[in-house]
């Protein structure tokens, strides 16, 4: 059994997979997501598409939906919390030798400034953009972001998350066309994570050039 081939094509093969490994799916869909939010240098797992995916073939009965809500849920959260000691980690271990420059200074506090100004709302929503959510734990931890508000607002954005993605891979399971498609169901869903920035930006573009607009 090949776990690095299995975990890097899970999404793409799941319902195959599903069929040869039986309950044994659930352990390697935890350690996706679970590996993905834990460590910034495995962010190119698949998140959102593996969750569309899991509760697509819940949707036609292949798996079980309220353990693949229990599973994500657990697994967003303890990763997310497994990053942030890193984080921990990492800061008191360039305190004593700060020689070991990790992170330079003005990425620092640009991180810091960016979670102090938006705080708990950035925990939140860091969940559904891309990059975002594995490197806000870190820089949470790094720049001394109390932990038990971090795993409050975390732990919030991981329920908001995993119920958006299995409710949408649930529904639309449903129908036979994404049944029949799922890979191209896949890679239409994939895009969803990278308009969110794209939408941000463009409403706060808006604000700006109204307020302008107001002030002349």
């Amino acid at each position: 059994m090949n776990i690095g081939h299995i975990i890097s094509n899970l999404d793409k093969n799941l319902d195959n997979l599903t069929d040869i490994y039986g309950v044994q799916i659930y352990i390697f869909l935890f350690l996706v997501v679970y590996l993905k939010t834990a460590f910034i240098v495995l962010t190119f797992l698949p998140g959102d598409s593996i969750v569309f995916a899991s509760a697509a073939l819940a949707a036609v009965g292949k798996l079980n939906l309220w353990i693949l809500l229990a599973l994500f849920i657990f697994a967003t959260i303890s990763g997310d919390s497994q990053n942030y000691y890193i984080g921990t980690l990492i800061r008191k271990w360039q305190q004593k030798k700060p020689r070991l420059n990790f992170l330079k200074e003005n990425q620092v506090q640009s991180a810091e400034a960016f979670i102090q100004r938006y705080r708990n709302i950035s925990i939140i929503f860091s969940r559904f953009i891309p990059f975002m959510r594995t490197t806000i734990p870190f820089v949470s931890a790094y720049t001394n972001y109390p932990f038990y508000t971090f795993l409050k607002f975390n732990s919030i954005g991981a329920v908001l998350w995993t119920f958006f993605w299995v409710t949408l891979g649930y529904v639309l399971g449903n129908l036979k066309w994404v049944e029949n498609h799922l890979a191209v169901s896949l890679a239409i869903i994939s895009m969803i994570p990278i308009l969110v920035p794209v939408v941000f930006i463009i409403v706060k573009k808006g604000g700006t050039f109204r307020r302008k607009g107001n002030m002349q």
